[in-house]
C-alpha cells in the first residue's frame, strides 16, 4: 500500500499514476454532470409528475363517487328555481295576480272597492336585475278581523308580496266597516330570464 508521504511528484511513475487518477476522477465528474445528472433530474421530475397525477386521480375518483349527490343537489336547485319562478309572475300574469288578490279579499269578507297597480316613475334597470317591484293599491271596506284575515292570506300567498302601508279610516255610515287602503308590493320576473 502506498502512503501519501511515499509519493514523489517528481517521479515519472508516480506522475503517471496521479495523472491517471485525475483523469479517472475528471471522467467520473463529467460522466455525472453530462450524462447521469440529467437522467436523475428527469427521473425526479417524472416521480413528481407521477405523484401529482395520482393525487389528481384520487381527487377525480372522489368527485365521480359524489356524482349521485351532485345530481340530487342539481335537481333540488332546479326545483327551487321553478318554485321561485312561480312566485315571481311574469308581466303578462299581472291580471291573474289581481284576480287572485280579489279572490283572497272576497274569501276574507273584505269588499274590494278598487285594485290599482300604482304607476311610479320608471326606474333604471340595473345590470343583472331579474325582477321588478310593482306597487298595487287596494281600496276596500272591511272590519278589523276581516282585514287581518286578508293580510294573513297575503302573507301566506304563493307569490312574493309585501304589505308596505295600511290606512284605516272610520266610516260613520257603517261603524263596523272601515274604509281601508292597503299598499302591497309584488314582484315580477323581467323578460330575458
Amino acid at each position: 500500500m502506498i502512503k501519501l508521504t511515499d509519493i514523489d511528484i517528481k517521479n515519472p511513475k508516480h506522475q503517471a499514476i496521479i495523472l491517471a487518477a485525475l483523469i479517472a476522477i475528471l471522467t467520473v465528474i463529467l460522466y455525472f454532470i453530462l450524462l447521469l445528472q440529467p437522467q436523475v433530474m428527469r427521473i425526479i421530475g417524472t416521480v413528481i409528475k407521477d405523484h401529482k397525477m395520482k393525487a389528481d386521480l384520487k381527487s377525480m375518483e372522489s368527485e365521480i363517487a359524489n356524482i349521485g349527490r351532485y345530481s340530487k343537489e342539481i335537481g333540488a336547485y332546479k326545483d327551487k328555481v321553478e318554485r321561485y319562478e312561480r312566485m315571481l309572475p311574469a308581466e303578462q300574469e299581472i291580471p291573474t295576480l289581481l284576480e287572485s288578490l280579489s279572490g283572497m279579499a272576497k274569501s276574507s269578507g273584505v269588499k274590494i272597492v278598487g285594485i290599482t297597480p300604482v304607476v311610479i316613475r320608471e326606474e333604471k334597470k340595473r345590470e343583472g336585475q331579474i325582477y321588478q317591484e310593482i306597487p298595487i293599491l287596494i281600496s276596500a271596506k272591511s272590519g278589523y278581523h276581516e282585514l287581518g284575515n286578508f293580510l294573513a292570506k297575503l302573507e301566506d300567498s304563493d307569490r312574493f308580496m309585501k304589505v308596505a302601508d295600511i290606512e284605516i279610516r272610520a266610516n260613520k255610515a257603517m261603524p263596523k266597516r272601515h274604509d281601508t287602503e292597503v299598499l302591497v308590493f309584488t314582484y315580477i320576473l323581467l323578460k330575458g330570464r
